[in-house]
């Protein structure tokens, strides 16, 4: 048994990925402020929200493997101090493990692993859940058994790890929208290091690079950054879409 008070988080997690994306549904189709910015102005197929919704009934896979480690007694420091270190090593380490896992899907031996994931080349509301079980189970044990580990030697906060995976869950459903949320002032400053939907979306329909997840850091570091983005996310940020997969600026030097 575990406490009663983690239960509510563990059913939010659970059921999280799935509310996100009815938003997404909901937002288009009331014509939302937000979604007016839409990255490719390309329809979405009927057969590809079908195969995303089967692809997503094993989501809550996140929520019950944080289940069976707090279950095995990991994560029980329940004060402010480990709340923040957990929320912090959390968000570091999956930053690095979900760019080192991503670039090892993508090699031919592992992308086996990653390619349902990849039969959306275009993103809809249910992209951000249609992954192989395979691949969610790989994701989510890389988090919770590094963070284990540190839990043996630093009691780790369930709280602040069930905190990132809620954000994880907001960000990750935002990545796959294809609508640019944010404006091209975006770009000036925060836009320097951390990504957007366009990044990821180019990802998609490229089929390669801008790996990372909230940020630009490994991509720039490894050099597995498109060039043209940039004034891609510009153009897509001013209203005007892209209208063909794996469209590239002619100044491209990728």
């Amino acid at each position: 048994m575990i406490a009663a008070s983690k239960i509510p988080p563990l059913i939010l997690i659970a059921v999280l990925g799935h509310a996100m994306a009815l938003f997404w549904v909901f937002a288009a189709r009331f014509h939302f402020k937000f979604c007016q910015n839409a990255i490719y102005a390309i329809p979405i197929t009927k057969e590809q929200i079908k195969r995303e919704i089967k692809n997503s009934i094993h989501t809550p896979i996140h929520a019950v493997i944080l289940y069976i480690f707090v279950w095995l007694k990991f994560f029980t420091n329940d004060t402010l101090v480990s709340f923040v270190i957990s929320l912090l090593l959390a968000t570091i380490w999956v930053e690095t493990w979900h760019y080192l896992s991503h670039r090892l899907f993508h090699v031919p031996r592992f992308h086996w692993i990653h390619v349902e994931h990849h039969k959306s080349h275009l993103s809809s509301p249910f992209t951000a859940l249609s992954f192989s079980f395979t691949e969610k189970l790989v994701f989510n044990l890389g988090i919770l058994t590094v963070l284990g580990i540190v839990d043996r030697f630093y009691s780790l906060s369930f709280f602040g790890i069930a905190t990132w995976y809620v954000g994880y869950l907001v960000i990750n459903s935002f990545s796959h929208a294809n609508f640019e949320v944010k404006s091209a002032h975006f770009q000036r400053w925060a836009g320097r290091i951390l990504t957007s939907t366009t990044y990821h979306a180019l990802h998609h329909s490229r089929y390669a690079n801008n790996y990372g997840l909230g940020t630009r850091v490994f991509d720039r570091i490894f050099r597995t950054e498109w060039a043209d983005y940039d004034p891609l996310f510009e153009q897509v940020a001013e209203g005007r879409p892209l209208t063909r997969l794996g469209e590239k600026m002619e100044t491209s030097a990728v």
